[in-house]
């Protein structure tokens, strides 16, 4: 594997590909908001595999609802997966689930 100062001097050039493996590198070493940054940026010019490292990312920071838009973003597994996001979101506000807190 390439070590991060390579993965980090290939994602300047503003290569997709080379943005999400570095910010795969950033989120493995535990620099999720880093990586963030980084895969966002890849994301928004169209990598698949970036738009689902970066929702898995954003699901790891507990950030569910950007997490589920990036994931509608990619095909349908992803929206399966935003869906499920959603589904578990809306479990736990209902009214008298346990993560919410009576009067």
């Amino acid at each position: 594997m390439p070590s991060e100062a390579e993965l980090r001097r290939a994602a300047e050039t503003g290569s997709p590909q080379a943005l999400n493996q570095y910010g795969v590198k950033l989120r493995l070493d535990g620099r999720l908001e880093e990586a963030v940054e980084v895969l966002t940026e890849a994301a928004e010019q169209g990598s698949q595999d970036a738009t689902a490292n970066l929702a898995l990312t954003l699901l790891s920071l507990g950030r569910d609802d950007e997490a589920a838009a990036w994931f509608d973003r990619n095909g349908p597994m992803g929206a399966l997966m935003a869906r499920r996001i959603r589904e578990k979101r809306d479990e736990r506000d209902a009214p008298g689930s346990p993560g919410q807190h009576g009067s």
